[in-house]
């Protein structure tokens, strides 16, 4: 938080860093668009030494060649399985080669949700993920830190396959960013 002491009298004035506004409820949200154009990063950003976890073991996390599983190789498919199981067990994540994904449509979708991180901050709240739900848009979870924030911010949505009871990819990103939007889903 900015403090302002006003040397003609002793009050003190409490107010956000330009980065943290409220919404509509009083709550602080995090407005990435303003730490883009800034050349430091704000101290609220940076967590003490003390609070870091500090390991001189590189994380490995494992690499998983799904080729094999491609091509109906048994013997591969069950070691890759296995790999992910391990990799979920251990690391909560793991990298995946020969996934047979066009490269051309993984940087279209990097580009793609980069559209939705420049959307202005009013128009990300208004897409803001509900508590309980897993789909939409989520800042730096300010709620969560008493004085050191993190840097981030989340788009989640669901794919439910041929259920019509829920919308497909299409439709969501459509109803929820607009027409616009139709071609990220």
């Amino acid at each position: 938080m900015s403090l302002l002491m006003d040397s003609t009298s002793s009050s003190l004035l409490l107010c956000p860093p330009p980065y943290l506004t409220k919404d509509e409820t009083g709550a602080l949200v995090f407005d990435s668009s303003f730490l883009q154009k800034q050349a430091n990063l704000p101290t609220e950003f940076m967590w003490p030494h003390g609070d870091l976890v500090h390991n001189e073991d590189e994380l490995k996390e494992p690499m998983i060649d799904l080729e094999g599983f491609l091509k109906g190789d048994e013997v591969a498919t069950a070691q890759a399985a296995e790999l992910v199981r391990t990799a979920c067990l251990n690391h909560g994540f793991f990298q995946v080669t020969n996934h047979g994904v066009d490269i051309s449509l993984i940087h279209s979708a990097h580009e793609e949700i980069g559209k939705i991180f420049k959307l202005p901050l009013d128009k990300k709240l208004s897409v803001r993920r509900k508590p309980g739900d897993v789909s939409g848009y989520s800042g730096a979870h300010a709620h969560r830190y008493s004085s050191k924030l993190p840097w981030k911010e989340t788009f989640s949505f669901g794919y439910h396959g041929d259920d019509d009871s829920v919308p497909l990819v299409v439709d969501y990103f459509k109803s929820v960013l607009g027409k616009d939007f139709e071609h990220t889903g």
